[in-house]
């Protein structure tokens, strides 16, 4: 201390000793309470550090039931077959979108019981409910010559068929309305059957199209009427499209596997192909004060309504005579199975239709339930397994409570896993949505409200909607997931079989089956053509032999259900056990067991098909091509679409090449993964470390396939290699960009996805490719 300082302190202390003390007692304290703080964060940081260590033991080191084993005891817990009691609770009380309280608690109470973080999340969504409906045939504009119930019978032998708390039929999103007008028969109301009426001349403005179910999405056929100036649109199931009915001698539901006569497809008309979800948020979730658009963009101006065959046919005779005979000039395509009706086009100018529809639109509550099994390793992402809740009718045995019977026999297999100490290596998460009948609107907001999250995180969606309605398995895909699919497929018995069959047998009974694609439909849609993840969707799909399914009518019951489609609810079993284990496989290996080889192969294949669609006189046309790469703003030159093919061609030569590469590799890091229990530690943990970047990987490649502007006239769709078709809804194309250009004869918008999709290849090729190839020697892992 200097001898000024030293010198200040005491002339300090002798004027004032007690503040000088109190100054000395602060500075020690201070000093104190540093070193305090120092030690108190030495202290957090040895815990933390030691909660660090415990983790990477955990998720290094951690050694438990093997993958096959694991599976087996699933596969034993789901011996004891609980589906059919949770397909009578669900079929007991109407679950409209929005309603159905007491199912939304029990879903949410299973979740919980059965040991999964449960969460309910409500969107407000415009809704309609019905008011009112009216349909009545008049002769000469004044006389009421037939008037329709609209209702289905009530059948004694069926108590869900009963009671004062049946929804009324109606179209979801159909626009209320009171219109009278001449009426034409449209066959399936698709676009190509509109151009056939308009090359026939056949007057369809001002008129109401009548249009049988089948063929596209029923909102597309009033789509397509809406389009021709048509002032309504009648629905209907026509006999001649079922595989049993009353001329062949079978007897109708309850009686016989034929259709009730009385039965009526319920549903949504909303535009599905232009953007399913709310049509008031586009592209952004319903809460809150969000900004709401004009919905007209994806549903209907002009009213609709659903009919039943026995009520459609003393409407549709009245044309015989009138207009086209479409089995003569036309097509037999164009012919049902009506007795009285012989198909002729109309219109008759003696006869006319009142149709009356009452809806109520409002911003309304839907519900989504969510159940979250915590995975070991928080950081490594989570699958998502979906079902939506709620349905037309009070039933809704297959559509789409057997989905959610074997979602819920799928989480009570897990559970009991879960007692026995199981815990899956990254997080699953079950969804219950709602509303996915009215257009996907559950799945659709949480898509859009956490999509960033998801393109993170999610490696893949597993959707089930309906699981039985029939007896035919079918699969539609992303190509990523088939290896699991198919390995999955093997080892699940086949539970219609009258010797033992496997899933994987019956399904490829025939040697050109494959593996389907997805369009839309269902609440996947959101997952993969909006987000770019990689989905499924799975159920036992109606066949041949297959009674008839009462698809959104009342008749799609417990009753039909348990006694004449599914007796014992073996389909059912079937289901969970499958869609069960191929969660198991995604959540439970190391490596995440995606697969790009068949995905590259398929690709190729989807352009190899189109580009041999491009006219011959626009090859040879030069276009101007921008490389996708740091130096694209400087590197332009001249080419031909066909030298652009054949450089896109080859890049995806190139991505398959890669994708058997990058399919051993992941193969190969799972078995040194599978064989490292006696690894030095510090190999180990460069081993997981290796594995986490590699499932990375894996998890942005689908996101590869994005393409921000979307496809024309329809941005909500992203994915540049599936969306659902235009012009069907339902049905899905491969790189429907380029398909719609050839389709519509678009020279420029052919040449802007020959650019995109040769662009997109290459970023393919560069996330495929491996870098560090001396990691992955297996000199370097060995255990020594």
């Amino acid at each position: 201390m200097s001898s000024e300082i030293f010198d200040k302190y005491v002339d300090e202390k002798l004027s004032n000793p007690i503040e000088v003390e109190s100054r000395i007692e602060t500075r020690k304290k201070g000093v104190s309470w540093v070193r305090i703080t120092i030690l108190f964060l030495f202290a957090i940081f040895f815990i933390y550090l030691r909660r660090f260590v415990n983790t990477l033991q955990e998720l290094t080191f951690y050694v438990g039931p093997d993958g096959p084993e694991i599976e087996e005891q699933f596969l034993e817990h789901l011996k004891t077959n609980l589906a059919g009691n949770w397909s009578r609770k669900y079929t007991s009380i109407p679950h409209l979108a929005g309603q159905g309280k007491e199912l939304l608690e029990f879903t949410a109470e299973k979740f919980k019981e059965y040991g999964l973080e449960t969460e309910v999340e409500s969107f407000d969504i415009y809704l309609n409910y019905p008011v009112d409906n009216g349909l009545k045939l008049i002769k000469d504009d004044s006389e009421v010559v037939y008037e329709a119930s609209l209702k289905e019978d009530e059948l004694e032998d069926d108590p869900t068929t009963i009671g004062d708390d049946l929804i009324p039929t109606f179209h979801g999103y159909s626009a209320s309305g009171n219109v009278t007008a001449q009426f034409v028969y449209v066959n399936y109301g698709t676009k190509k059957d509109f151009e056939t009426l308009d090359k026939l001349g056949v007057e369809l403005e001002g008129k109401i199209a009548i249009a049988r179910y089948g063929g596209i999405f029923r909102g597309l056929k009033v789509k397509f009427a809406q389009e021709r100036g048509c002032v309504g649109v009648l629905i209907y199931s026509d006999p001649g499209d079922d595989n049993f009915n009353e001329d062949q001698g079978y007897k109708p539901y309850p009686q016989g596997p034929s259709r009730n006569p009385s039965s009526v497809q319920r549903g949504s008309v909303q535009f599905l192909s232009q953007m399913p979800g709310d049509p008031t948020t586009p592209g952004v979730p319903s809460q809150g004060n969000v900004t709401r658009v004009d919905p007209y963009n994806s549903i209907p101006k002009i009213p609709s309504l659903p009919v039943s065959f026995a009520e459609i046919e003393p409407i549709l005779k009245k044309l015989n005579g009138h207009g086209i005979n479409s089995s003569e000039d036309i097509s037999s395509d164009w012919v049902g199975g009506l007795a009285d009706f012989k198909y002729w086009t109309g219109p008759n100018p003696d006869y006319t239709i009142n149709l009356y529809n009452e809806q109520s639109y409002d911003i309304r509550p839907i519900y989504n339930v969510y159940g979250k099994l915590r995975g070991r390793d928080p950081s490594e992402g989570y699958i998502i397994i979906g079902n939506h809740r709620d349905a037309w009718i009070k039933g809704g045995a297959s559509d789409p409570n057997s989905g959610s019977a074997s979602m819920l026999e799928i989480i009570r297999g897990f559970h009991e896993l879960s007692k026995t100490g199981w815990v899956p290596e990254r997080t699953i998460i079950f969804a219950s949505w709602d509303g996915e009948e009215y257009g996907l609107l559950g799945s659709t907001e949480f898509g859009e409200k956490y999509g960033e999250r998801l393109k993170g995180h999610c490696y893949a969606y597993l959707n089930v909607d309906v699981s039985v309605g029939g007896t035919g398995l079918k699969l539609e895909s992303s190509p990523s997931l088939n290896h699991v699919l198919n390995t999955a497929l093997k080892q699940v018995q086949y539970p219609g079989s009258e010797t033992p069959q496997s899933l994987y047998e019956h399904f490829y009974e025939t040697p050109d089956k494959k593996i389907g694609i997805l369009g839309s439909g269902s609440d996947f849609t959101v997952f993969l053509e909006h987000l770019g993840i990689p989905s499924v969707d799975l159920g036992f799909d109606h066949g041949d032999n297959d009674p008839v399914y009462h698809y959104h009518s009342n008749y799609d019951s417990y009753k039909w259900m348990s006694e004449m489609m599914d007796p014992g609810f073996k389909y059912h079993q079937a289901v969970a056990k499958y869609l069960g284990l191929v969660a198991l496989k995604l959540s439970g290996q190391k490596v995440v067991p995606l697969k790009m080889a068949e995905y590259a192969t398929e690709l190729k294949g989807y352009y190899d098909e189109l580009s041999a669609r491009i006219p011959d006189d626009w090859l040879s046309k030069k276009i101007t091509k921008r490389r996708r790469c740091h130096e694209r703003k400087h590197n332009v030159n001249e080419t031909t679409i066909e030298e652009l093919v054949v450089l896109t061609k080859l890049s995806l030569s190139d991505a398959i090449g890669s994708s058997i590469k990058l399919d051993n590799k992941t193969s190969y890091l799972q078995d040194l993964w599978d064989n490292s229990v006696d690894m030095p530690f510090w190999k180990r943990i460069i081993l997981a470390g290796w594995i986490k970047y590699t499932n990375i990987r894996l998890l942005l490649l689908e996101r590869t396939f994005l393409v921000e502007e979307g496809l024309k006239g329809r941005p909500w769709f992203k994915h540049m290699v599936y969306a659902a078709g235009r012009d069907t809804g339902y049905e899905g194309f491969a790189l429907p960009g380029m398909k719609e250009a050839l389709d519509d004869s678009d020279f420029w918008e052919l040449v802007k996805w020959l650019k995109t999709i040769y662009s997109v290849t290459q970023d393919l090729n560069v996330r495929i490719g491996y870098e560090k190839e001396s990691l992955m020697e297996s000199s370097f892992f060995n255990t020594k």
